[in-house]
């Protein structure tokens, strides 16, 4: 084998490597950019269970106070039926008399 024939093959291999190295830059390019997109997802994703985490405590809280608060609304309820109902029968007392019924 002649010297130019062996400079010829190494050329070729050479040139064959440096087209396998352009390929896998290319494929390790679009990795890299793929991976960058999904890293934006994911926090977007975080940043959205951020925001539910923190309006479900909000929604939390006030559903304590409205539990706490509960019991208290039912006896106001219960005095305000009984003082309607007691006005409902003086009215009616009221105008029986008048009426002379009773």
């Amino acid at each position: 084998m002649a010297a130019p024939d062996v400079l010829s093959l190494k050329l070729e291999m050479l040139h064959s490597d440096v087209v396998e190295v352009k390929t896998a830059l290319n494929k390790l390019s679009e990795a890299i950019t793929k991976l960058a997109l999904v890293e934006q997802q994911q926090t977007q994703t975080a940043e959205a269970l951020e925001r539910a985490f923190k309006t479900i405590s909000k929604i939390d809280d006030r559903l304590s106070m409205l539990e706490m608060a509960a019991p208290k609304t039912a006896e106001t309820s219960g005095w305000m039926d009984r003082f309607i109902l007691a006005i409902i029968v003086g009215a009616m007392g009221f105008i029986g008399t008048k009426l002379g019924a009773l």
